[in-house]
């Protein structure tokens, strides 16, 4: 007798789990992240073509974009959402409030694409990246995701799994509305 799709869904969990518990929580949160952040640049590229905000000179502008395109939300800078498979693409997931913090690292206000040279250079370009939280959420939800930074958070590994299969789906959905992906 075939499974019925929700026992697949808890043993794939189960499996999971199992593989949870070879590694500390804080080395498998990074792996979940990994899958996040790669999930929030599909979500953005999936969205159908047009314009999207960013800040691009010190001021908030349109830029427009095609399906599996991202754009930087400090710079304007537009890429493909993905990368080739040496060293990563042009477009990152970058975080307003460094992921460092487990508080902050899987709030879905707090990470958007972002370009290498924006996160990796310029450490996030905080100036802009608060310029384009204030434009799109108000500036009640910077000030609560600076809160939330000093707050202590802690996974288990039971929710990182179940964060895991949410964002694995969520990505694979994503996929599926970006041609040639």
């Amino acid at each position: 007798m075939p499974l019925t799709e929700q026992e697949k869904h808890e043993r794939k969990r189960a499996r999971m789990l199992q593989t949870a518990k070879q590694y500390t929580p804080g080395t498998y949160m990074r792996k979940v992240a990994q899958i996040y952040q790669r999930m929030i640049r599909a979500e953005a590229a999936a969205k159908p073509e047009g314009v999207v905000f960013a800040i691009t000179a010190g001021k908030v502008a349109e830029v427009f974009r095609r399906v599996g395109q991202c754009v930087c939300v400090t710079c304007g800078k537009v890429g493909p959402w993905k990368g080739n498979a040496i060293g990563g693409g042009v477009i990152e997931s970058g975080h307003f409030i460094a992921s460092r913090r487990a508080s902050v690292l899987f709030e879905p206000h707090n990470c958007h694409p972002q370009c290498k040279f924006c996160n990796q250079h310029l450490g996030g370009d905080q100036g802009n990246y608060e310029l384009y939280i204030q434009h799109v959420y108000g500036h009640e939800e910077a000030g609560r995701l600076r809160r939330l930074k000093n707050e202590v958070k802690q996974f288990t590994r039971d929710e990182l799994v179940d964060m895991k299969l949410d964002f694995q789906a969520r990505l694979k959905a994503a996929e599926e509305l970006i041609p040639n992906h």
